[in-house]
């Protein structure tokens, strides 16, 4: 993975201690071979360290493929064919086993991924803020912070997403470590509700400071960050202003939705780059080997051709979705045609590269419906929902406002939605979690999950 040329990491030491006490804290020590004054003597060492973490997050351990198409959607149910010869971990994974041991490697290297990245940004906070006369300028300075700012908080929400209750369960538990500054000292954990009200803080902030109109999907920008308090709000139950920020995207048409399908095109387009807020840019080949781990060899996993019949024709749907396009497994077997066509990518139209998809703008409308379904706003509700629909090869919904129809039925729509839109991408797994869903009512129940399932990942020992 990859975001510019010249990448400098940084590397921390993350000691995570043994027992009960690795629930409560983590220590972060100061950061090893690193000159400072080499570092951050420039404005483009900043730009650097920030690029390192794009860097790290684009890690098969993190974004590259672990959340995004590889544990977290195990856990969505993006895929209903795991054979019995696939590996371990996958077999393990889909049923939520967070107590095998490779499950749980897993979930150690997220965790500590997460908190290397994170350390990375809160060193070139606390030098941004000493060294302010490296900057060419106001504007770049706040550029840096903001995008630092905002970088903390998706890991720090996604953190909180994936190693604590969703808040509808307990919002109140010391659940992680909120660091914001490096020191040899042990940091103690934090309410779940603190943690989000935190990361609100400082997207908060990192609006004041980054630019509006950069629609830049490849980096955190002013929209990027708008998208993510959207997200943030809904996931606390405010539903207020998560739909407030969610229209405030819709409405301004910075990033609009596909008018005809890029997949029929010479594009190639697959994974409609042009909407996301926020994504990684991962490299063709590197994303390839990775896929392969997973979507290939002889025991390819995947979502068999009746189950895609099921999600995206049966009930309202059409075999025209634009979403609905399957290839064989990556580099290995070939048999049915299982995989999402977006996670292989297109070499040509990509210039070698690989979108990793982390906020799209049809998320955007997806919450804002939910907000206008929960408030009882029927109208509203289809009125967002068949938007998305006419930008994915569909009609409108034949349910009206007047036909009888229910606030529990739109719900299933939703829900729906976000397995369609997101499928390989993680989201449809905290759609489950936000919504405390029973392990029962999840999709495809064929996969049974292991009795004492939870949504909350382990944290390391």
């Amino acid at each position: 993975m990859y975001k510019g040329k010249n990448i400098v990491i940084i590397l921390f030491v993350i000691i995570v201690t043994g027992g009960a006490a690795c629930k409560k804290w983590v220590d972060v020590d100061a950061p090893l071979q690193v000159n400072e004054k080499t570092v951050f003597n420039n404005e483009q060492g900043f730009r650097d360290v920030l690029n390192g973490v794009y860097l790290k997050m684009g890690d098969s351990t993190l974004y590259g493929r672990a959340l995004s198409y590889g544990l977290v959607s195990l856990l969505g149910r993006s895929y209903d064919t795991i054979p019995a010869t696939a590996k371990n971990l996958f077999t393990q994974g889909v049923q939520y086993n967070f107590q095998d041991p490779e499950v749980k490697a897993v979930m150690a290297n997220i965790w500590k991924g997460m908190y290397q990245c994170i350390a990375n940004l809160n060193y070139a906070l606390s030098n941004a803020e000493s060294k302010r006369e490296v900057f060419s300028s106001e504007s770049s300075y706040n550029a840096i912070k903001g995008e630092a700012l905002g970088l903390r908080a998706f890991l720090y929400f996604d953190l909180v997403r994936l190693f604590a209750p969703a808040p509808v369960v307990d919002a109140n538990s010391a659940t992680i470590p909120y660091i914001t500054q490096l020191s040899h000292y042990g940091s103690e954990a934090l309410p779940t509700s603190a943690v989000i009200d935190s990361c609100i803080d400082n997207l908060n902030t990192a609006l004041t400071l980054l630019p509006v109109g950069d629609v830049t999907g490849s980096s955190l920008t002013n929209y990027g960050v708008q998208g993510l308090l959207a997200r943030i709000y809904l996931y606390k139950g405010d539903l207020v202003n998560a739909r407030t920020y969610a229209m405030q995207l819709i409405n301004s048409k910075a990033i609009p939705l596909y008018i005809t399908n890029p997949t029929l095109s010479t594009s190639g387009d697959f994974i409609f780059q042009k909407e996301q807020l926020f994504s990684l840019n991962a490299n063709q080949n590197l994303l390839r080997s990775y896929l392969k781990y997973m979507l290939g060899g002889t025991s390819p996993i995947g979502l068999n051709p009746a189950s895609q019949t099921a999600l995206f024709v049966t009930g309202g749907g059409s075999a025209n979705d634009w979403r609905k396009t399957f290839v064989d497994s990556v580099g290995g077997t070939k048999g049915s045609l299982k995989i999402p066509t977006k996670l292989t990518g297109n070499t040509q139209y990509y210039n070698n590269f690989h979108v990793l998809p982390l906020i799209r703008i049809t998320e955007m409308y997806y919450i804002a419906a939910e907000c206008a379904n929960t408030s009882q706003d029927s109208a509203t509700t289809i009125a967002l929902m068949d938007t998305v629909r006419r930008h994915r090869g569909l009609l409108n919904y034949t349910i009206t406002p007047t036909s009888g129809v229910t606030r529990d039925s739109l719900s299933k729509e939703i829900a729906k939605e976000y397995q369609k839109e997101f499928l390989g991408e993680g989201q449809a797994f905290y759609y489950f979690k936000r919504k405390n869903t029973p392990f029962n009512k999840l999709p495809y129940p064929k996969l049974p999950v292991v009795p004492g399932a939870s949504y909350v990942f382990i944290k390391p020992e």
